[in-house]
């Protein structure tokens, strides 16, 4: 190369490099302006509760660019929707990339809240627990259901009004038969015949 190739080189290289920077400078910032979108539409369905739908948000930020913060802000999703691994995985990752963070007491005690909820949830689907308080009082038991004779029970249920019902029944149909037995009732008197008019 001579002399002068090189030093027109020289020359133009804080060209070339300027024209470098401006490209770097953009990319991060379209990064940062994806990353700042998600987050703020994390934080909308956050603060409304739909965790499922900030934590893809939130997860979408990440992915476009990695700041820790976001990570404690999806361990938050991850905790409202019960999901307590992922949750202490996201909360000890935000601590590991973030050692010296503000609220690192409160996340520590977050986590073990954590760890114990999840260790007494797999003691109780193993069985392992115990209740603390006794069970419930069962309630009496019912009476026998061909027994009609409870107190409390409706009068159609007693036995005694069927029986009476049956009783009046039967003298009634005796009544009943007797009566169209017997058509007229005989005398001995007779019967008058009716002049003709």
């Amino acid at each position: 190369m001579t002399p002068y190739r090189f030093a027109a080189l020289l020359a133009l290289a804080p060209i070339l490099l300027a024209g470098a920077a401006p490209r770097v400078a953009f990319a991060e910032d379209a990064e940062t302006k994806a990353a700042k979108k998600h987050f703020e539409r994390g934080q909308k369905l956050y603060n409304l509760g739909k965790f499922a739908d900030a934590l893809d948000e939130y997860q979408k930020a990440y992915d476009a660019k990695p700041i820790p913060q976001i990570l404690f802000n999806i361990a938050q999703c991850h905790r409202g929707l019960g999901d307590y691994d992922s949750a202490i995985f996201s909360y000890k990752k935000y601590l590991q990339l973030l050692p010296d963070a503000d609220n690192r007491d409160k996340v520590e005690r977050t986590i073990a809240d954590l760890e114990d909820k999840q260790a007494k949830g797999e003691a109780h689907k193993m069985g392992i627990d115990r209740p603390t308080r006794p069970p419930p009082e069962q309630p009496p038991d019912p009476p026998p259901a061909d027994s009609h004779d409870h107190p409390g029970a409706p009068v159609y249920k007693k036995w005694w009004f069927w029986t009476g019902v049956a009783v009046v029944g039967v003298a009634a149909g005796v009544g009943i038969y007797a009566a169209s037995r017997s058509g007229a009732p005989g005398t001995d008197l007779g019967n008058i015949p009716v002049p003709a008019p």
